[in-house]
Order: C-alpha cells, then sequence, then structure tokens
C-alpha cells in the first residue's frame, strides 16, 4: 500500500469512511479489549477496597467536622497508587505494548523482529506513565473527598449521615461522588414518602445500603473506562515503538501512520472525523476536546473508552528524491 507522506506539520485527510469494513489492526485491538480488560479492571476495584477499608469511620467523621481529610491519608492513597503501578499495572501496559507491536502488518512481515520489552523506549515509557497515572488518581482522589467535604455538602446532611456517605465513593471521580449523594437523597425522600411511619434511622440506613450498590456500580463503571482507555494507549504506544525499533535496526524505512476507526455509527463524531487521517510519524493528529496524556495527539484514544487504533504504512526510501509532493 503506497500513501502519500506528508510534509513535516502537514495533515492529509482522507474523506472520512463509514460502515467500511475494520482494519486487520483494529480487529486486533478490539479483541485484546476484550480478553484482557477483566483483570485490570478486578485489580482498581480491589484497590479502591482496600482503601475503603483502610479509612476508618472515625477518621471520616473528624473529617467531616473540620471539613477536610487529614493530608497524611491523601499520602498514603498516593502511596497506594504508586505501589499499585509497581505491583499491577506496570505489567498490564507491559503486555498491551507488545500486543500493540506485534499487530502491525508490517512488522509481522518481518523475519528478523521482535518488539524489545527491555529496550530504553517500553521502560521509559511506562515510568513515565506510570508518574502520570499516580498523580491523575490521587489529584481525582482529592477532589472527589473535598467535593463531599464541601459546604454545601455539610449543611445538607448530619455528620453521621455524611460520613457514612463518603466511604462507598472513595476511588469515585467528584461527579460520580455527587451522583452517589444525588441518589441517595432522592431514595430517602422516596422511602420517607412511602413509608411515613418508617424511623429516621431505619430509612436512612436504607438509603445508604442503596447507595452503596449505585456506588459499586460507578466503581466497575470507572475501573472499565481506565482499564480499556489505558490498554488501548499503551496498545497504539507499542505499536508506535516497534516500529521506530524497526526502522532503527534497519528493517523499515520512511513511514506514515493512519487514523482507523470502525466506521459504524457506534464511533463518536470526533474519531469518525479522525478516520482516514494520515499524518507522519512525527506528526500529531489534530481534534479538539479534553486531553487525557502527555503527547495524546500522536495516538489514540482521543477519548475515554475510544476503540481507535493507527495503522503505519511504510514508503519507498527514495521517496521524497523522487519529488514526491
Amino acid at each position: 500500500m503506497l500513501v502519500r507522506i506528508p510534509h513535516p506539520g502537514e495533515v492529509w485527510k482522507a474523506r472520512p469512511r463509514r460502515s467500511k469494513k475494520k482494519s486487520a489492526v483494529l480487529k486486533k485491538l478490539e479483541k485484546y479489549l476484550v480478553d484482557e480488560q477483566g483483570e485490570p479492571i478486578k485489580k482498581l476495584c480491589r484497590l479502591w477496597d482496600d482503601q475503603k477499608q483502610a479509612l476508618s469511620y472515625k477518621e471520616i467523621r473528624q473529617a467531616v467536622l473540620r471539613g477536610e481529610l487529614d493530608e497524611d491519608v491523601f499520602m498514603e492513597f498516593t502511596q497506594d497508587y504508586s505501589a499499585f503501578v509497581d505491583k499491577e499495572f506496570s505489567a498490564v501496559w507491559m503486555k498491551a505494548l507488545s500486543a500493540g507491536a506485534m499487530a502491525q502488518p508490517a512488522l509481522l512481515q518481518l523475519d528478523k523482529f521482535y518488539f524489545e520489552t527491555e529496550a530504553p523506549g517500553a521502560a521509559q515509557w511506562i515510568a513515565s506513565r506510570g508518574a502520570s497515572f499516580v498523580t491523575r488518581s490521587s489529584e481525582v482522589q482529592r477532589e472527589a473527598i473535598r467535593a463531599l467535604l464541601a459546604q454545601k455538602m455539610t449543611e445538607g446532611h448530619t455528620v453521621d449521615e455524611l460520613a457514612r456517605l463518603i466511604r462507598p465513593c472513595i476511588g469515585l471521580t467528584a461527579q460520580q461522588s455527587a451522583a452517589t449523594v444525588r441518589y441517595y437523597e432522592t431514595v430517602l425522600t422516596s422511602i420517607k414518602d412511602n413509608h411515613p411511619r418508617m424511623k429516621a434511622e431505619a430509612a436512612r440506613t436504607k438509603a445508604l445500603e442503596s447507595a452503596s450498590r449505585y456506588a459499586e456500580k460507578a466503581h466497575k463503571y470507572r475501573a472499565a473506562t481506565i482499564a480499556q482507555t489505558e490498554l488501548a494507549f499503551s496498545f497504539n504506544q507499542g505499536a508506535d515503538l516497534g516500529i521506530r525499533q524497526a526502522q532503527h535496526d534497519g528493517l523499515l524505512g520512511p513511514m506514515v501512520k493512519m487514523w482507523c476507526t470502525s466506521g459504524d455509527d457506534a464511533v463518536c463524531d470526533v474519531c469518525a472525523a479522525l478516520d482516514g487521517t494520515i499524518v507522519g510519524m512525527d506528526e500529531t493528529f489534530e481534534y479538539t476536546g479534553r486531553l487525557l496524556f502527555t503527547g495524546q495527539k500522536m495516538l489514540p484514544p482521543a477519548h475515554p473508552r475510544c476503540g481507535c487504533t493507527v495503522e503505519y504504512v511504510e514508503q519507498p526510501a527514495d521517496y521524497w528524491q523522487k519529488g514526491h509532493r
């Protein structure tokens, strides 16, 4: 396959393709996500369960009274995420890097190529991604707890009530935590309306049980979002690292990368517009939206739960010399 290689800084965009045949690379990514995301989901939920159990009711109640959680607890959360990355997630990323590299047709056709997991590029990427993951996860944890301890929350609930609501929310985002509190309030109102003779404490207990189940579902949803996004990110990064390793070894010449989506109606507008876009190896794909990672626009994912990938296509070594534009 021969495509025109873009000039540095140039983005060449093919017409978005809808209802097209999926590329082999995309099929491999989709299968990888289905096969592999179960384990990181379990690991994340287990981490948050451990954090919930480690935080005593007394600590939470004191935090509600003060309006802030002790800084030592936040430091412990950060240490939890750091240990989690070292013991659990680094291996997940490394496995996905290898899978992404060996999913590229340009690399599969090379008899002498194998993806070097011990190469500096792979190790450096995992170290950098791990540091960013720990920082961002800790920030989200802090934002969520502070939102639950904000004045509008403490004024609308008793100390004991809010203290009992906070623990199930450990590990959720601020938005998910707020939604859990709203769900609790809705259930409590419904119980009071339908069972006016029920004691207040019994009504709050039932509402809290419902809210805890709601929070558990939110934890699973968030874990699935993180797992799919991280797997897709590392899968695509592995392809990029693999291509660069092969180029370094003289096994591949100039390459371009092409954004690939499934092309069906499930694809979001952002990714549909990117489908078929071709840029140089060191160029970015341009689109709008909140950035998730440093250097994110170099490769998919474009957003949480994005299932897009890129396909690398080799160009003739003398492509530039022949004056192709």
